[in-house]
């Protein structure tokens, strides 16, 4: 595996995140390890679609930061609106990427003057997120397309945070809501079983109580389920929103299973939505959300659970 190590200070192969990716030959040979130093690298990152198996590990998820602040109500230099997909801090295109114990962060702000901020935008398959956290507002973390797990992650936002129509399994991670809104928006296609599922999960915030959704369709044929998860006083009673769109409450396919906590009240949800049995809850696994046609489960041998770097 070819090893390099990013430093700000200097002390490393590079001083850059992205002058790191940039020096990567296209469809790598082998695997690369990039080592990321503790250190705030205010720089917007691009994994490019033809750089494939790069492995992203920080020194320490709370110190090693990649911060920038695009926001899609800003003018260009072409003085159009940047809109939502030009905002991403990182955006990562290639498949089987892995990321651990880095913080990525979108320091825009919020407001209707502010709009979207991407903190981490995701069109590649088989990503495996651990220790990561995302920081943002409105639209903190994009799943496009592809399967993504994330590992005791700490996501936070505030509308549609967690939204995309990709395949995205979190797992034992933080979902943070600083203020009233919307935890996901699914698009899920029609022909896909599953979009977002939370196993074992908790659900905090700073919002008021009562004024946070667990999500709203996107498209129609959403797909998002919670399963074991923790919820707190914030989530809205009836847990779930149409988006203004009766029709939505036909295609959409949301459910819940054995949550707890102050905002799990199964019995003054939205009866379009559906609560699972034991025996339901039992059969949703994450060997079953990602093992499709060529057997990918992001099991123990292909994280990253070892010291990063010798």
């Amino acid at each position: 595996m070819q090893k390099l190590v990013v430093c700000k200070e200097g002390n490393g192969d590079f001083s850059s995140i992205q002058k790191a990716i940039d020096s990567i030959r296209v469809h790598p040979l082998e695997p690369v390890m990039i080592y990321i130093k503790a250190g705030k690298y205010e720089e917007k990152i691009v994994i490019p679609v033809n750089k494939p198996d790069l492995h992203l590990i920080g020194e320490d998820v709370e110190k090693t930061v990649i911060s920038y602040h695009l926001f899609a109500e800003m003018i260009d230099s072409n003085h159009k609106k940047l809109g939502t997909f030009r905002t991403p801090v990182v955006s990562i295109h290639a498949d089987n990427i892995q990321l651990e114990n880095i913080t990525i962060e979108n320091t825009a702000g919020y407001g209707k003057e502010i709009g979207q901020a991407l903190a981490l935008y995701v069109s590649g398959d088989r990503g495996i997120y651990h220790h990561v956290r995302l920081l943002g507002n409105q639209d903190t973390l994009y799943s496009s397309r592809g399967r993504q797990y994330f590992l005791n992650c700490y996501i936070e936002g505030h509308v549609d945070f967690i939204f995309g129509s990709g395949t995205a399994v979190f797992d034992h991670c933080e979902i943070h809501s600083l203020r009233d809104g919307y935890i996901t928006a699914s698009s899920s296609p029609k022909e896909s079983p599953y979009g977002f599922i939370f196993f074992e999960c908790k659900l905090t915030g700073s919002a008021n109580e009562n004024t946070v959704y667990l999500g709203r369709p996107w498209r129609p044929y959403a797909q998002t389920s919670f399963i074991r998860t923790w919820m707190g006083p914030h989530i809205k009673r009836q847990g779930w929103d149409n988006w203004r769109n009766e029709k939505n409450e036909k295609t959409s396919r949301y459910s819940e299973g054995s949550s707890i906590g102050p905002g799990a009240t199964n019995e003054q949800r939205v009866k379009w939505s559906t609560i699972l049995s034991e025996s339901e809850i039992e059969e949703l696994t994450v060997e079953k959300v990602f093992n499709l046609s060529d057997g990918w489960v992001p099991t123990i041998k292909n994280r990253m659970f070892k010291e990063a770097y010798k």
